[in-house]
């Protein structure tokens, strides 16, 4: 009989530790899924970050920012402001 119960107690704990190893496989690929997403979009937005100095900018010139066209002329005055 101490026979039986031995092998029904090593039964139930094959069951508990099995339970826990599918418990944790099933929550690993979530876990990969979701960290992957937070790496990428922490890369893109470090990448982002640190080409924005990079951009093109408008030169500062008389009139670089100015709606329409605008004229220069060799003495700095502009053709619209005669």
């Amino acid at each position: 009989m101490d026979k039986l119960a031995r092998i029904r107690d090593a039964e139930q704990r094959i069951g508990r530790v099995q339970r826990r190893v599918w418990l944790a496989q099933v929550l690993m690929w979530p876990t990969i899924i979701v960290g992957a997403v937070l790496f990428l979009g922490a890369l893109v937005w470090f990448l982002q970050r640190r080409s924005a100095g990079g951009r093109h900018e408008m030169p500062d010139l008389p009139g670089a920012h100015e709606a329409g066209t605008v004229d220069p002329q060799v003495d700095g005055q502009t053709a619209a402001g005669e």
